[in-house]
């Protein structure tokens, strides 16, 4: 019985150090993948912010690696821009970057019955890095955005697994 515990153990180990990826090979498959997906779909890559929103256009956003930021709607331009506090309400589409990205849907708020709740800047724990920054790009009431998020300004679930994810975004600024 022991023999065998030993040889379990012996293989075990054999398949865990089979796997030579390193986070570094990880983080350059997630590059790809983000590259493929821009490639597939036809998305035009700008490095200055627009000031008029083309269909298709991703602006490579600064200081941000990976990080993309479409405008789809401006929203309501005639309120206040949003500040730190607000509470925005929050509809998404979250979708992978992989070659079936534009038909699998990994998450989808419009199947709940109401958004997601959060405060710009605040509620870190119900929002990942890459919305915040959406958010402050949004600016406005009743705003729609597409971003390509990497995993490191994903959700921390997704940062050690190196999935980047795309989102479709609408949002609702609530002020009291």
């Amino acid at each position: 019985m022991k023999k065998l515990h030993l040889i379990l153990l012996l293989g075990i180990f054999v398949c865990i150090s089979c796997n030579n990826n390193t986070y570094s090979d990880a983080l350059k498959e997630e590059q790809k993948l983000i590259e493929n997906f821009i490639k597939r779909q036809g998305i035009k890559v700008v490095t200055e912010e627009p000031t008029v929103w083309e269909e298709n256009v991703y602006w490579k956003v600064p200081d941000y690696d990976n990080y993309y930021f479409h405008l789809v709607h401006a929203g309501d331009t005639a309120t206040a821009e949003i500040e730190a506090q607000d509470v925005v309400l929050l509809r998404y589409i979250q979708y992978t970057l992989d070659a079936y990205a534009d038909t699998t849907r990994y998450w989808n708020t419009d199947d709940l019955p109401e958004p997601i709740n959060l405060q710009y800047m605040i509620s870190t724990e119900a929002s990942c890095a890459g919305w915040q920054i959406a958010l402050g790009l949004m600016k406005y009431s009743n705003a729609e955005c597409k971003i390509i998020c990497p995993s490191k300004l994903g959700f921390t679930d997704q940062n050690s697994n190196v999935i980047p994810y795309g989102y479709d975004m609408k949002i609702k600024i609530k002020r009291f």
